[in-house]
């Protein structure tokens, strides 16, 4: 499960999700113009595919990496609204800019460019670790560089890279590689924060229970690009039953209290109340439950006290909506308990991310 192309971000930012698999998923956001990111000509694999391939080698975790692709209209979409895109979300935020010569600084592009990295340079330091990443162009190579529009202190790091004289990244994974120890070294510095405990790390945020008004509305974001029941996601809960080996799995949304099933094997959660999935959503990670009736939580859930057929075990992970926000569960679970070890928290975590995937492709109705 690799890649969810097409998203659309907040403000019509489109927006690519390059995954890859692994425990404890860290999350990163690379910002840059389309030519560099997606040249015409492109050969081999995308900048993007080796940094995200490079990262997670180096960390030896998961890693989602969210691939905005215009940089002056993602620039201009987060300048004053940084709260609303929830940077904080990101253990890392890496922006390629282009570095304009000092005989370019009285262009229209330059003084525009300049403004934009102004603004929101120093806003994206303060909602997470930024990585900025200065592009010498081909041409202006022998031209002195102009000064950067911002205090050197407000971000992370800078590092500068030179394109070819065509203006394009060259290929090959040499910068791949000096970019990824950048963003490797902002990650660890996150992840050893995040063990010491001091609340304010990505993780830690993004576990936290979310304001249920603000995910209401993600919620109802979400249910204009579906109607009822979805055959994109047919395959998903097919692959979660049989990789697990259980009878039930269905991906849900969590509408208003009660389950909104969007797809199923085994049997329909639809109106359901007081939903075992109200506890995933709560939290950022994985919910495994090898025996529900030794869940305290659970001890006057409906679905697991009452009826001739209790649910005795569940699994499953959150889905959130392309801002974040954990608006429903892909889930599996069983008439008998299982043994925890059967459930992979990755792979639950890989389906999940399939089913995200789906929804957000699905065209409006």
């Amino acid at each position: 499960m690799s890649e969810a192309a097409g998203a659309t971000f907040r403000r019509g930012i489109a927006v690519a999700r390059i995954h890859r698999s692994g425990i404890d998923a860290q999350r990163v956001l690379l910002v840059g113009d389309r030519a560099f990111l997606e040249p015409p000509a492109m050969t081999g694999p995308r900048f993007a595919d080796l940094l995200a391939d490079r990262v997670s080698d180096r960390t030896r975790r998961g890693l989602d990496l969210d691939v905005v692709s215009d940089l002056a209209p993602a620039l201009q979409a987060v300048a004053g609204a940084t709260a609303a895109w929830r940077l904080w979300r990101y253990e890392a935020v890496v922006v390629l800019l282009p570095e304009l010569s000092a005989r370019e600084s009285g262009s229209w592009r330059s003084a525009r460019m300049g403004r934009l990295a102004r603004t929101v340079i120093p806003a994206l330091a303060e909602a997470s670790r930024v990585l900025v990443v200065r592009l010498r162009v081909g041409d202006d190579l022998g031209s002195a560089p102009a000064a950067m529009p911002w205090d050197e202190g407000s971000v992370m790091s800078t590092i500068g890279v030179e394109l070819g004289a065509d203006g394009l990244l060259p290929p090959g994974p040499l910068h791949a590689d000096t970019i990824a120890d950048q963003v490797t070294a902002m990650l660890r510095a996150s992840s050893d924060a995040a063990v010491v405990g001091s609340g304010g790390t990505a993780s830690e945020r993004r576990a936290q229970p979310e304001p249920e008004a603000d995910r209401q509305r993600a919620v109802d974001r979400t249910t204009e690009t579906v109607g009822g029941l979805t055959p994109h996601l047919e395959r998903v809960v097919l692959m979660a039953r049989n990789t697990f080996d259980v009878p039930f799995a269905q991906v849900n949304l969590l509408d208003h209290g009660h389950v909104r099933t969007l797809a199923y094997v085994g049997t329909p959660g639809n109106a359901a109340n007081q939903p075992i999935c109200s506890i995933t959503v709560r939290g950022s990670g994985p919910t495994i439950i090898a025996d529900t009736w030794e869940d305290h939580r659970l001890d006057t859930n409906p679905h697991v006290h009452g009826g001739d057929h209790p649910v005795r075990f569940y699994a499953a992970h959150p889905i959130e909506s392309l801002d974040g926000y954990r608006v429903g569960t892909l889930c599996v679970f069983d008439l008998k308990p299982h043994d925890p070890d059967d459930i992979d928290p990755s792979v639950l975590r890989d389906l999940a991310l399939l089913a995200e995937a789906e929804i957000s492709a699905l065209p409006l109705v």
